[in-house]
């Protein structure tokens, strides 16, 4: 009978790529999946460290598969595990301790756990160099998009960041390996490839001889039965003209960027490490909304850094709203052991920072509506992912409700008579809410 082994993620597009990833791998090793509220053998919880908040998400994540399984294997791997080994190790319940490398052999130090073997803590710390472990890919069941990465680590160490000690050396994926993955996962049927990594837009630039992120791209979108290539997160400084070129040329490649901001004010970017100034971000914006049409741009914001004045404050709401963000993430600030930011003064009390993100969320509802409502009565096509539960009607008589994303990441929902998922339809938009728009198949 083969062991039950259910999986957990925290964080990013990078740690929910790489937990299918393994999932694949222990499937190989002929471990039995289950959802994670399931009894199991094992439970594999993938951290995230970027706040305090996921910190503590994945502590209580611990106990939780505790509590369902008392006598099974609890092991935390990722960014955290990676950050905070010891910590993590010296948890209640945790029997095997894992970080962001190696993991295509955590199979095989399970199975040596559940021998009797001494295995807790199987983190190694990274060098000046390393290399990229590729992990499997294998189709999604049920999935539409598909993720790929391509790239991993980073080496700019902004002041409040401990993702450089989470994840290491900017290590890429060869060319080459990236251009077969895009063919496997386009001959696999997916309509939509996410390209994601830790620090994207410096894709290649550890390569011999050295690569590019728009060079990847020129290649990418004459691969054969390509439909959309989406890119994941890419910093501000990143953007080169050959980039924001091939991008705004190429229909294939989605009109929706995450573009990291994290302050509107030019002191507390400089305080933050960041490589650009409020001017330098305005005038990228502008130059890639001539060539992109329809442009979605999301983004960052971090509130409450040490040493932000009200006056900081006030600009960085000012620049958001300028901006015209599609959607807008806020986090207040958490210090994090290691970093420059976790010993500067002075500190935003937490009750200020939590009025602070309550007066950025809402303003970012309100560039999110600003924008839903700009597509009000156009056709997009939309590659529609799933169905949604349609309420208060008969089951026998209920339409079916189909949930999808345009190319620049709006969310449509559409009343249809047949099952549409994994295929693009042309939609009329006819009306927002505050998550999605509505509209009919045209």
């Amino acid at each position: 009978m083969s062991l039950k082994v259910a999986f957990q993620t925290l964080g990013c597009k990078v740690n929910y790529y790489e937990t299918e990833a393994l999932r694949e791998q222990f499937r190989k090793e002929g471990f039995s999946l289950v959802p994670f509220k399931a009894w199991a053998d094992v439970y594999i919880i993938n951290t995230c460290t970027v706040t305090h908040l996921a910190d503590r998400k994945s502590r209580q994540i611990v106990r939780q598969a505790r509590r369902q399984n008392p006598q099974g294997m609890v092991v935390v791997c990722g960014c955290y595990s990676q950050v905070e080994p010891d910590a993590v190790a010296a948890l209640p319940g945790v029997d095997l301790v894992a970080g962001t490398t190696q993991r295509l052999i955590l199979p095989s130090l399970i199975k040596k756990k559940l021998q009797g073997e001494e295995v807790l803590h199987n983190v190694q710390p990274y060098g000046h160099k390393g290399h990229f472990e590729k992990l499997p890919w294998t189709p999604e069941q049920d999935r539409t998009r598909a993720f790929l990465k391509i790239q991993d680590g980073c080496d700019r160490y902004c002041s409040y960041c401990v993702i450089p000690l989470a994840r290491g050396p900017l290590r890429s994926l060869p060319s080459s390996q990236a251009l077969q993955s895009l063919r496997e996962i386009i001959d696999a049927g997916y309509l939509e490839i996410v390209l994601t990594g830790v620090h994207l837009g410096l894709y290649g630039v550890d390569l011999n001889p050295p690569k590019t992120l728009a060079a990847l791209l020129n290649k990418a979108v004459h691969l054969p039965g390509i439909q959309r290539l989406r890119l994941s997160s890419i910093e501000p400084a990143d953007f080169s003209e050959g980039l924001i070129n091939v991008i705004g040329k190429n229909n294939n490649i989605c009109p929706h960027l995450h573009i990291p901001l994290q302050s509107g004010d030019d002191t507390i970017l400089r305080r933050m490490g960041r490589h650009y100034d409020t001017d330098y971000y305005r005038t990228l914006l502008n130059n890639l909304r001539v060539v992109i049409p329809d442009l979605a741009v999301s983004s960052d914001v971090i509130v409450g850094f040490p040493g932000e004045t009200d006056k900081h404050f006030k600009n960085t709401l000012s620049f958001v709203e300028e901006c015209g963000f599609s959607r807008l993430h806020v986090f207040p600030f958490s210090p994090r052991r290691g970093t420059r930011a976790e010993k500067m003064t002075p500190v935003v009390s937490p009750a200020v920072k939590k009025e602070r993100s309550r007066e950025m969320i809402a303003l970012g509802k309100i560039l999110s509506r600003k924008f839903f409502h700009s597509f009000d009565g156009c056709i997009l096509p939309v590659l529609f992912e799933k169905t949604v539960k349609v309420k208060d009607m008969g089951e026998a008589h209920a339409p079916m409700l189909l949930e999808g994303l345009t190319t620049n990441y709006l969310r449509v929902r559409v009343h249809a008579t047949a099952d549409l998922r994994g295929q693009i339809r042309n939609v009329l938009l006819q009306s927002t809410t505050e998550e999605y728009l509505k509209g009919t198949i045209h």
